[in-house]
């Protein structure tokens, strides 16, 4: 295997990676992000839109 080979898949690993992190937090912070609406809401009420 070559210097570039390693590079190349490499680089395709990192990607790899990178995208399954983005996904991860995309999800997680949906996750939170729902929680923490409802538990607002409970405690001060839905929000009023003027």
């Amino acid at each position: 295997m070559s210097i570039s080979e390693i590079l190349f898949y490499g680089g395709l690993v990192l990607m790899g990676g990178a995208f399954f992190c983005a996904v991860s937090g995309i999800l997680f912070f949906g996750i939170v992000r729902r929680k923490l609406k409802e538990k607002l809401d409970q405690e001060y009420g839905k929000e009023e839109h003027s």
